[in-house]
């Protein structure tokens, strides 16, 4: 199945992507962002998860536009033609 992944602000530079379409061979967010490593290589790898192999903290993830925390986790299950969207947390405001 082909899902899409797109990067937003500095992850789009520091993936070297910014829309990427992957030929996606597993069922979970958590495939998908296994697979990734494998394409990507370390610097996409060391970015999304900590040393222990956890999701880091700061990354965003939705899918379709949906946070993980009102889906399933990692555990999402993703279909074909579904867009994937990967950010660090925005934050600032007005005082």
């Amino acid at each position: 199945m082909l899902v899409v992944v797109r990067t937003i602000g500095p992850y789009t530079e520091k993936f070297g992507f910014q829309q990427l379409t992957v030929n996606f061979k597993g069922h979970t967010i958590s495939d998908l962002l296994n697979q990734l490593c494998e394409e990507q290589g370390t610097k996409f790898c060391n970015t999304v998860f900590t040393e222990e192999g956890q999701l880091r903290r700061y990354i965003k993830i939705l899918v379709n536009g949906r946070g993980l925390h009102v889906l399933q986790g990692l555990d999402t299950p993703l279909t074909d033609g579904d867009v994937v969207a990967l950010f660090p947390p925005v934050a600032g405001g007005v005082h």
